[in-house]
């Protein structure tokens, strides 16, 4: 049986011959499009002994290759014979005043945020996002949260549908960035040190020092020989980069977290409005032995702390703001009051 292609330079010709978009259109359609008449040319080679079919399927590749590149440099041909014409057909006055467009500034928590993951990346730490959505075992038991804890409750967390109508396991938006601990802590294993800056969420009264959606930045140590004066020591070193202030007065209250044996609320001083004020900004705590062996780590070997820091009530202390919805509520005036910090 003999087989025969067709003529590639009639087929350029006739390319070099279209002069508009639809044209153009119609010549893919005939030759290149999903019921090319190149492609009809498959179907001659069933009856060709094995060699051949071979050797004239290359042939046809190599014809549908050679079309196709002269087809794209043509419709660049045609688009940019069209967008002069368009040009030239357009008077563009370039001496019209333009309207200036104002200079932005960085929001005070993402100017913060940076700062301090400036200042962990100095110390050697791992820094890690997370995301917003977890599910039950990371937000709420890999922590020692039990199920009977008033914060998995609907009036604390935020729960979200699960788009796998198969799947009984909950998913919600993470109320603290501790949701990620077990997840990093069996991807460094222990003697590691990471910090985790995000958005949490939870279902709060908005007033002047709460919202529904705050930032936080959470930071954990694990090594052999662990004690809450190593805690203490470098929470003060930290904040003292932070705030860039020598001067810092700090409390630290005991207080209940089931995930922590102990745990500590920390405090810190400002005045505002000639007033002086105590302002919860960090809770800590040595972490408790049943999380470390939900994360595969040998309690009776390795210690480790964590504490977590609230941005927004951070920003209000360096900058002396009374009211955390004041970085969120869109008004530009009050960023801009800040451009210079």
């Amino acid at each position: 049986m003999t087989f025969t292609l067709p003529d590639s330079s009639a087929i350029e010709l006739e390319l070099t011959s279209i002069t508009d978009e639809q044209w153009l259109k119609d010549f893919y359609a005939k030759y290149l499009g999903k019921k090319w008449s190149i492609n009809l040319l498959f179907k001659d080679l069933k009856d060709l002994e094995p060699e051949q079919k071979k050797e004239q399927g290359q042939k046809i590749k190599e014809l549908f290759s050679s079309i196709q590149s002269h087809f794209f440099k043509k419709q660049d041909q045609i688009k940019k014979e069209y967008w002069n014409e368009q040009l030239a057909k357009e008077i563009i006055d370039i001496s019209t005043p333009h309207n200036p467009l104002e200079q932005g500034t960085a929001n005070l928590q993402n100017k913060l945020r940076r700062k301090v993951e400036n200042i962990f990346q100095w110390m050697w730490f791992h820094i890690e996002y997370g995301h917003d959505l977890v599910n039950w075992f990371e937000n709420f038991t890999s922590v020692n949260i039990p199920l009977s804890h008033p914060a998995t409750e609907m009036h604390d967390t935020l729960y979200v549908k699960n788009p796998d109508q198969e799947s009984e396991e909950k998913l919600l938006l993470r109320t603290h960035t501790s949701a990620h601990q077990n997840m990093l802590i069996k991807k460094y294993g222990p003697n590691c040190k990471f910090i985790v800056p995000g958005k949490v969420y939870r279902n709060e009264n908005m007033d002047a020092s709460h919202d529904v959606a705050f930032w936080q930045v959470e930071w954990v140590v694990i090594d052999k020989g662990i004690s809450i004066w190593h805690f203490k020591g470098m929470i003060e070193e930290i904040l003292k980069a932070i705030l860039e202030t020598d001067k810092i007065e700090l409390r630290l209250r005991p207080a209940y977290f089931p995930f922590v044996e102990p745990g500590f609320e920390i405090d810190a001083k400002y005045e505002i409005g000639g007033k002086v004020k105590w302002l919860e900004i960090l809770g800590a705590w040595m972490i408790h032995p049943h999380v470390l062996e939900l994360a595969w780590v040998d309690p009776n070997e390795y210690s480790w702390f964590a504490f977590w820091l609230g941005m927004s009530r951070l920003v209000a202390i360096r900058y002396g703001i009374g009211d955390i919805r004041l970085m969120t509520n869109g008004d530009l005036r009050f960023l801009h009051s800040f451009q210079n910090q």
